[in-house]
């Protein structure tokens, strides 16, 4: 609770938390930058610049599709599935699909592709699924959207290559970074 009696708001909060200095609070937060490992092989950097973009497709759409499986449990409706948000999924998912068959793969990174590539076949078999669930008379039954999703995070995890900025979870512009030195300064 604020001074004024009022409760603080995520924007309020973050802004006492962050530090102005702090990389995961402002305008340089939205801006993602990604910087190119050094002595790389051009065909190597190819791949992980295109293979980047899928990867972070496929995240999304892990997220997406896990929040329309948590939206259909927790009210036990299926109009969920008609929201815009699975037409969108399905869209991404599309040109995550086609940009990962354009893929150019030298042959020592056919396992992160391959990795890549079952994640991709994974995000879509649940997607299939939800899409089925849009129509069935009985409750809605979410094993197979679950499964196929929970196979696709694995892959997708260990697809995981923080040298290309492949990461499920980027801890880099998080409160957690800035906010002891906060307190710190605070405490004097």
């Amino acid at each position: 609770m604020a001074a004024d009696g009022y409760s603080l708001t995520m924007l309020d909060w973050a802004a006492q938390v962050h530090d102005s200095s702090c990389a995961g609070f402002g305008p340089s937060s939205a801006v993602e930058t990604f910087v190119m490992p050094e002595m790389i092989e051009d065909e190597v950097a190819a791949y992980g610049l295109e293979a980047r973009q899928v990867y972070s497709a496929l995240k999304r759409l892990i997220g997406q599709a896990a929040g329309l499986m948590i939206l259909m449990e927790a009210s036990n409706r299926r109009e969920v599935l008609d929201l815009a948000s699975l037409t969108s999924a399905e869209e991404l998912f599309q040109e995550a699909r086609q940009r990962l068959g354009r893929l150019h793969t030298p042959s020592r990174l056919e396992r992160h592709f391959n990795h890549l590539s079952a994640a991709g076949r994974l995000v879509g078999a649940s997607l299939a699924a939800l899409r089925q669930q849009r129509d069935a008379i009985a409750r809605p039954d979410m094993t197979a959207a679950i499964d196929n999703l929970s196979a696709a995070y694995r892959h997708l995890q260990t697809a995981s290559e923080d040298r290309f900025g492949m990461t499920m979870v980027d801890f880099r512009h998080s409160c957690c970074n800035c906010g002891a030195e906060y307190r710190q300064k605070q405490a004097l």
